[in-house]
């Protein structure tokens, strides 16, 4: 790079547009699926223009501008062959590519994140099921993941049987979603399999099918219904307690006599008196 400031500087200095000061130097190691170096790549911009590149083959800087900045390219390529240090070192770069990358390639590549997933109803699509079920899963690393769906145990197939390509979430972790859709009765358990390799084994989600709309009315009436006939069941059999075993009615006692605490009675006490008023 030390051999290139005095060059950038005149570009720089003979740019007249308000972004003649962006230079960009880049090298690049090409892996192969082990970490082994292919290739190694290293190229100088201008102002976002391609001006040159190393050429492994060759051996040397080749031009890779062929417009209205070819002569620069050129001049430039020229200038950087003559320096024999940086020759040298670019004519290393796939060595040192090698060199470099083992040490951290490992804990790059070989790492392993477990997925998350989490089973919810979402809005059915292009189904003519009442019910769709969505399998969220993220945070996992690598990409390579497998879903699956069960009903009560057994496999059933998702809503598409086209391969879900995993999305990068930005933090070297993807996501992915499947979906089912189905038309679940009462007590019926699907289940989201996720395998995965950063996870010793599937990860399992439930999810419960509950009582419909209707059938959550029919259950609350029913309760209603139940509830009141308890009631009226629990007021009669005190009156029949109170009336005696014989079922005589006892006199009604004149208003006069009743103490001030027959107001204060519980509501169960004063339909007693109100029934063996009517009683007599």
């Amino acid at each position: 790079m030390t051999t290139l400031l005095p060059l950038l500087l005149g570009l720089s200095l003979g740019s007249t547009t308000a972004g003649g000061f962006i230079a960009h130097v880049e090298s690049a190691c090409l892996l192969d699926d082990d970490g082994t170096p292919k290739d190694f790549a290293y190229c100088v911009s201008f102002n976002k223009d391609l001006l040159t590149c190393w050429d492994s083959v060759e051996g040397k800087m080749a031009p890779c501008e062929f417009g209205a900045l070819n002569f620069l390219a050129k001049y430039l390529s020229d200038y950087l062959n003559q320096q024999e240090p940086l020759l040298q070192r670019l004519s290393n770069g796939l060595q040192d590519c090698a060199a470099r990358t083992q040490s951290f390639w490992g804990s790059l590549t070989r790492r392993t994140r477990p997925p998350t997933v989490q089973v919810a109803k979402t809005t059915p699509f292009n189904t003519k099921e009442h019910m769709m079920l969505a399998c969220y899963v993220w945070g996992f690393y690598p990409a390579d993941v497998t879903i699956s769906w069960r009903k009560n145990g057994q496999p059933v197939p998702p809503h598409s049987s086209a391969p879900k390509m995993a999305q990068p979430n930005g933090d070297w972790t993807y996501q992915t979603v499947s979906y089912l859709a189905t038309t679940p009765s009462y007590g019926d358990t699907y289940t989201c399999v996720v395998e995965h390799i950063g996870a010793p084994e599937p990860v399992c989600e439930d999810w419960t099918a509950g009582l419909s709309p209707m059938q959550t009315v029919k259950v609350s009436l029913s309760a209603v219904t139940l509830g009141l006939g308890f009631i009226i069941f629990s007021l009669g059999l005190l009156s029949w307690r109170r009336a005696g075993p014989s079922g005589e009615c006892h006199p009604r006692p004149p208003i006069a006599n009743l103490t001030p605490n027959f107001w204060s009675l519980s509501v169960c006490d004063w339909f007693s008196h109100c029934y063996l008023i009517c009683c007599e």
